[in-house]
Formats: structure tokens, sequence, C-alpha cells
């Protein structure tokens, strides 16, 4: 799994808002990230502002700003508002889910299950905040084949 560089821009844009009270500009916050274009900050921002996380202003003293501090924010909200799918393998999102798999593929379709499980714990549990505080922990894996 790898995420785009649209989620990590995003993320910055983020930690942006959350610096500056009250509204910024596109072209601040692009400036901030280091995004390369006008559009693709615009873009990036509207997808977070459908994801809620943001919210824009409009008319001279528009701009975006947060709809809510980055210790409300995790890192799956993001994630859900930048990438095409959150899924670790295509066949969680067949609506079927388990049904008609046989042996192997059905080994493999709870193991990605369970994976998937544990990334989305792990990624709602995290916010923002946490990152920025550095106090994100991995959560301890134990060994099944003991």
């Amino acid at each position: 799994m790898q995420l785009t560089m649209t989620t990590d821009y995003a993320i910055r844009c983020l930690l942006y808002l959350s610096q500056h009270d009250g509204i910024s500009t596109s072209q601040n916050v692009r400036a901030y990230a280091a995004i390369s274009s006008d559009e693709h900050t615009r873009k990036i921002l509207r997808q977070l502002k459908y994801g809620g996380l943001v919210r824009s202003d409009k008319g001279a003293n528009g701009g975006y700003a947060l709809t809510r501090p980055i210790s409300k924010i995790t890192f799956l909200d993001v994630i859900r508002c930048t990438e095409d799918s959150v899924k670790v393998n295509r066949c969680l999102e067949d609506p079927n889910g388990a049904e008609g798999r046989k042996d192997e593929s059905l080994a493999m379709y709870h193991f990605y299950a369970q994976t998937q499980e544990m990334l989305e714990n792990y990624f709602g549990n995290t916010t923002l905040q946490d990152i920025v505080d550095g106090t994100v922990s991995v959560p301890a894996l134990t060994d099944a084949r003991k």
C-alpha cells in the first residue's frame, strides 16, 4: 500500500491551516505545502472541503479554514478524502465479500480483511495532533505462531 503525494500534500495543507487562525488563501497554503501549482492546491483543498475537514469562504476576504482542530482529524479522515480506495486489496471492495470464495482465496480474503481492520483502527485512532506531537505509537503485534 502506497499513499499518493496528494495525501501528503493534504496533510501539509491541514497542518498549515491549523497554525493560522481564521482564513488562509490557497496561495499561502500552496507556499507552505510546496505544491507545484495553484490548480493542484485548489483541487486538494476541494477534496478536503468535500470530506468536511476544511471550509471555504468566498469573496475578497475569502479563503480556507479548518472545520475542527487537528486533534479531531484522524489520518484515516485525510486518506478517505484523498485516496481512491483505502482498501489494502481490491478483493475487499467486492460487495459479495467472502461469499463464494474457496480454500486459499478465502484464507487470503480473511487475512486482507484482518489487515484492513488493523490499519483502519490504527489510522482512525491517530490524529494529526498525535503526529505533530510525536505521540504516535505502533501497536504491539502478537506472534500467532507461538
